[in-house]
């Protein structure tokens, strides 16, 4: 379902923003799988695939993870090498921790993460929202520190009776608490503006993110 342009801008647009952690960055992968590695990497995913679905150029090749997450790849037309990676979490305990540092699939909230980031995201205008059977999904995206051309897309959802109070004006709902981190995208930069557009909506004082492995951070349960 499509959400209309006011709603956009009166309820997402305010709860976008992101995170930075602490010092030293580590390699920005996503189960082990690099942006830019040959497809054959893939053999480090243990199983063979559950599904492909394909959008116009874009084919995703996807896993069920043995803690219930779920895992894509696509790769550049181009090339043939790893465009795109995506994990999303399937909503069991033992999946809950996140490739980024700190950060917790059905934990960690926009404001957990807006507390982080001492700066806006941008957002890819046509993957804005996405309304879904079990909520609606934000996506804000970040430039990767250090890593020219990597962009991390952190996917948030509220469940359906927020999204549908929120679109009511039935009661107040703070979209960044409820809004909780189901799932990272890992993408090089021309293909998500291929798939996704290049439009954005850019955040003001706007910097990269910093990957960074060097401590972990306690978030609020």
């Amino acid at each position: 379902m499509r959400l209309c342009t006011s709603f956009v801008a009166r309820h997402a647009l305010p709860a976008f923003g992101f995170l930075i952690l602490t010092a030293g960055t580590q390699a920005q992968t996503l189960n082990g799988i690099h942006i830019g590695e040959d497809i054959a990497t893939a053999s480090r995913i243990v199983g063979r695939p559950t599904s492909r679905v394909a959008a116009g150029p874009h084919e995703e090749v996807r896993w069920r993870l043995s803690d219930g997450n779920m895992f894509a790849l696509a790769t550049d037309p181009v090339n043939g090498r790893i465009a795109y990676a995506e994990e999303t979490w399937g909503g069991r305990p033992d999946g809950k921790p996140a490739d980024f540092p700190g950060f917790r699939y059905g934990e960690t909230t926009l404001a957990d993460i807006r507390m982080h980031a001492q700066n806006n995201g941008f957002a890819f205008v046509e993957r804005l929202l996405d309304e879904k059977p079990d909520g609606l999904r934000l996506f804000n995206a970040y430039e990767v520190e250090g890593a020219p051309g990597l962009v991390v897309t952190f996917v948030s959802r509220m469940s359906t009776p927020d999204t549908q109070r929120l679109k009511d004006k039935q009661e107040s709902i703070d979209i960044n608490r409820a809004a909780k981190l189901v799932g990272i995208i890992l993408g090089e930069a021309r293909y998500l503006e291929a798939i996704w557009g290049q439009a954005k909506l850019k955040g003001k004082n706007y910097k990269p993110i910093r990957w960074t492995s060097a401590r972990t951070v306690a978030l609020k349960p």
